[in-house]
């Protein structure tokens, strides 16, 4: 019974999935379903609001790269080596996981922080990609050193090898020897086109011949060892080559568990911003559920909506008192669009998708949808359209309950009037026995009377217009006539035709015409009364929920500002202090009294010492890194390195000891230090001008090794007086020390990132500038 394709619902699900940009977003989108309660509906509605906000602030991230996952994943898992062509697949999901990451960043809904904060660092991933690959899927020359220089060493061969035989080429004394003049490669030798026959007359290794045989293709002897040692070198960078991509495969491999669970967290994402992209079009909105009530404001039906139609929107309301709403009026008057409206209504709430209405809208979470729309004939089970019809409302009353919604167009219409409409009425009274909420649409004139107050159905109509035609307006508590002769007109229908079909109406039909069109005026005019009742009513409800989350938001945004105010106040300060190294430099920065001055009292002494620390984040505030605690495990105070991780780890430094410890086992120092003494003594091994600030590390004329410890030693002094940068100095020289600085920044836990310097910065490219984490 359960027949969604006759309420539009797979057209509606069409253009939902092609709104996600992937091919795994698309099929589950396809594969919609009813969720299992209404707490994982209303959740539903929350994300997808989310994800509508998200999207109307920027941009919409693509999750392209999520169908190449596969391919290069399952390589990952075999800890297979990776191909050129399959790193930069790896690449494309690393942008598009950044992109999302940057997108999701200025929101603070509970949502889009849990995807957020689940998604992996992909710039750690992209920069080891991009520290031997180009763009296009290239290996780069300067990869490594060995590379490099082996690079350099076959370009130096090749010339050689192509200024030899250009001179040779050039030489008259070989005219009668070559068959033509240019320089080719056979076999991966540089060779010369020889006349055939010549061959004698030229010292050389013949290597291959054209098929006419008329030319051989001679390497002179000239350049023999040099295409020998151009050969060596081609494999030598074959070999480092694939030792790069074996080393990259082996630390892509290390995340393949991130990867999985980012491409899930993307793959969730495009779903979501696909699903908030059909609501915002909709301009649909999350309901309120009711076990009792039916309660739809302007509702509307969907795919008219996204086709650009002129839609009348329609309110209706059922409850449990008259659970059954039947459904007359004119043909093609709307009946049929407003019952697959509430249908579709019904089903989109059940997946948690905004449903096609005005707010605040109430429905049943629905546990089962009974559709009987449309042409039911089975030729396999050799039914008629009338006898699949009657199947269908029998299964409907075996099984339909209080929280089911039963959905029929043209209840027993196609068959004898008087007994089609004696047939109809007892379904539909075995339909409210039952309790089920059920919307029927009918032409029988025998069913718009004779129900009781008690029975549970209760009347409604689609609105005409004996001037206009149908107006698709709904009215509630009235039986609507077919006006089959109205809408004979109304298709053009030849005059003489109507004219013959009135003088065969009785003159009780007549007179009944005749009055139906008093009542008619008088429903539209109710109707436009009651429409203008309930617009202002809706306008007043929207304009004080909408005040409502004004003065929410400016609460919220106020707490928010005030908290911003401060903290970059205190940071201030702080950076103020640490740039300062003696008494002289604080009397120089006088602005620094004025701050304090300006700061509230809360900021001279910080709350974060006097407040109880009872959560992680507690302790974050009150100690960030480069603050003094004292660690009772070890009996020593130390330097705090690191925000406590998700076990609630966190790391500090007691003299040269780094020690890992839980963020509650850490106090207070026993002895408040001289803030001035304390940079003095981390900083006593480099100078800081009072300008500039920055530290500068000069690494000229080290190794590698050499230029790698130092430079880690001086990250861990810099990390410690929680400075933003340093300078590094290695010039320009083999350009090896450069390359091996900027490999090791690539991976170091203390560097945010790094980039060369400019005109801007200053020092070329003789410099490295690395900011800190």
């Amino acid at each position: 019974m359960n027949e969604l394709k006759s309420l539009d619902w797979q057209s509606l699900l069409e253009t939902l999935k092609g709104h996600a940009t992937s091919e795994e977003g698309r099929t589950k989108l396809a594969s919609t379903a009813p969720l299992s309660s209404e707490a994982q509906a209303i959740e539903s509605f929350n994300e997808i609001d989310e994800a509508r906000s998200v999207l109307a602030h920027g941009r919409r991230p693509f999750m392209e790269s999520l169908d190449l996952f596969p391919t290069w994943h399952q390589r990952l898992e075999r800890n297979a080596t990776l191909k050129p062509m399959e790193l930069r697949d790896v690449r494309h999901f690393c942008l598009e996981a950044i992109a999302l990451h940057e997108t999701l960043k200025p929101f603070s809904s509970p949502w889009v922080t849990q995807v957020f904060k689940q998604l992996m660092k992909a710039d750690e991933p992209l920069s080891a990609i991009d520290q031997i690959m180009t763009p296009d899927g290239d290996i780069r020359k300067d990869a490594s050193e060995t590379l490099f220089n082996l690079s350099k060493e076959k370009e130096n061969h090749i010339r050689n090898i192509q200024n030899t035989l250009d001179k040779l080429v050039k030489s008259h004394d070989m005219d009668h020897v070559l068959q033509d003049k240019y320089v080719t490669n056979r076999e991966g030798r540089w060779v010369l086109p020889i006349k055939s026959g010549m061959q004698h007359s030229f010292e050389g290794i013949i290597h291959a011949s054209s098929q006419s045989k008329q030319t051989v293709f001679m390497e002179p002897k000239e350049i023999v060892p040099v295409n020998n040692r151009l050969r060596q070198v081609d494999a030598e960078i074959e070999a480092e080559v694939e030792r790069l991509l074996v080393q990259l495969s082996g630390f892509l491999s290390s995340l393949q568990t991130d990867f999985k669970k980012t491409k899930e967290l993307m793959v969730q994402s495009d779903v979501r911003l696909a699903q908030g992209q059909l609501a915002s079009r909709l301009n649909a909105s999350a309901c309120e559920f009711s076990k009792d009530t039916i309660e739809l404001h302007g509702v509307r039906h969907p795919l008219l909506v996204l086709q650009n139609e002129a839609v009348i929107p329609n309110s209706v309301v059922v409850d449990r008192k008259n659970h059954v709403l039947l459904l007359s009026g004119p043909n093609a008057g709307g009946k049929t669009v407003l019952l697959k409206s509430i249908g579709l209504a019904a089903q989109m709430a059940r997946c948690g998708l905004p449903i096609c209405t005005d707010e605040p809208s109430t429905l049943p979470f629905f546990h089962r949808l009974f559709v009987a729309v449309g042409d039911s004939q089975s030729v396999d089970a050799h039914l008629s359209t009338f006898a699949a019809h009657l199947r269908l409302l029998d299964e409907a009353t075996q099984v339909a309950g209080d929280q089911d919604l039963i959905l029929v167009d043209e209840i027993c219409g196609a068959t004898d009037p008087e007994e089609g409409a004696a047939l109809a009425r007892s379904f539909i009274q075995a339909f409210s026995r039952a309790g089920a909420f059920a919307v029927i649409t009918s032409h029988l004139g025998a069913l718009k009377s004779g129900w009781e107050d008690t029975s549970g159905v209760v009347n409604g109509s689609l609105e005409f217009d004996n001037e206009r035609g149908p107006t698709y307006r709904f009215l509630m508590g009235v039986p609507g006539q077919s006006l089959a002769i109205q809408t004979a007109k109304r298709v053009g229908v030849k005059p003489e035709i109507i004219e013959a079909a009135l003088e065969h109406l009785s003159p009780e039909r007549k007179k009944y015409h005749e009055s139906v069109k008093e009542i008619e005026k008088m429903k539209q005019q109710l109707s436009q009364l009651q429409d203008q009742f309930l617009e202002k009513s809706r306008q007043a409800e929207k304009e004080r929920l909408q005040y409502e989350r004004l003065r929410k938001q400016f609460e919220h945004d106020r707490e928010q500002m005030l908290g911003r105010t401060i903290e970059r106040a205190e940071k201030k300060v702080e950076t103020m202090i640490q740039h300062a190294k003696v008494d002289e430099v604080f009397k120089r920065h006088g602005e620094l009294q004025k701050v304090k001055a300006d700061l509230p009292e809360v900021v001279k002494t910080p709350t974060s010492q006097q407040q109880k620390i009872e959560s992680a984040e507690d302790f974050t505030r009150a100690f960030p890194p480069g603050t003094k605690v004292f660690a009772p495990s070890i009996a020593k105070d130390a330097v705090v390195q690191s925000r406590p991780n998700s076990k609630g780890e966190v790391v500090i430094l007691a003299g040269p000891m780094r020690v890992t410890v839980l963020w509650n086992q850490l106090k207070p120092p026993h002895h408040a230090t001289n803030p001035t003494q304390e940079i003095l003594r981390h900083t006593k091994h480099y100078s800081v001008s009072p300008a500039e600030g920055d530290r500068v590390v000069d690494l000229r004329g080290l190794s590698v090794e050499e230029a790698i410890s130092q430079l880690e030693i001086q990250l861990d002094k810099a990390a410690l007086g929680q400075e933003d940068r340093i300078k590094i100095v290695h010039g320009h020289g083999t350009e090896s020390l450069k390359k091996g600085i900027r490999t090791y920044l690539s991976r170091s836990v203390y560097v945010k990132k790094w980039y060369a310097g400019n005109s801007e910065s200053g020092g070329g490219d003789g410099l490295t500038w690395a900011e800190l984490a």
